[in-house]
């Protein structure tokens, strides 16, 4: 049993460095080295969806300033549209179809890498008329989803162009 316990450690622990010496890493769990800074330019810089936007790129170890990058990323000013999804018998809408939008656009040295891109993301809720208060909650906490979903979306874009580009 003793044996058989210093041949699992042994095999756990060549099995890490070897895991760690070729570079693996956990998806999200570090950045690549030498990855790209990218500015980020909100057009609402006070907006709920630039903040997000901003948390995603600093946990993704992404975010930079004009000094340190030549990447921008020009975030337009969202979107949100309500649209009614059903009505009920008596003539209310009873179910709304949300969807959240903004423009992107990614430059590096004033040279246009893509966009203007638009991403969106859409969320139907019910509305039940005896709790108004509810509803008026559930309709906040879907848009911060939303700007959520967004934002990583808006990261996965970026990631991808900047592999693209060898970045």
């Amino acid at each position: 049993m003793n044996r058989r316990g210093a041949l699992r450690l042994t095999l756990l622990a060549t099995i890490s460095l070897t895991l760690g010496a070729c570079g693996f890493a956990l998806r999200g769990s570090a950045p690549a080295a030498g990855a790209s800074l990218v500015e980020l330019l909100p057009a609402e810089p006070a907006g709920a969806l630039a903040g997000s936007v901003r948390d995603a790129l600093q946990s993704a170890g992404l975010s930079g300033d004009a000094a340190s990058t030549a990447w921008r990323l020009q975030l337009g000013a969202e979107t949100l549209i309500s649209r009614p999804g059903s009505v009920n018998s008596r003539a209310r809408a009873s179910q709304h179809d949300l969807e959240l939008s903004v423009e992107i656009v990614l430059t590096r040295s004033d040279i246009t890498v893509f966009g203007p891109a638009r991403l969106a993301t859409q969320r139907s809720y019910y509305e039940d008329l005896s709790t108004i208060a509810g509803s008026s909650e559930e309709v906040a906490l879907l848009q911060q989803e939303m700007r959520q979903e967004l934002a990583q979306q808006v990261l996965r874009r970026l990631r991808a162009a900047l592999t693209e580009q060898g970045a």
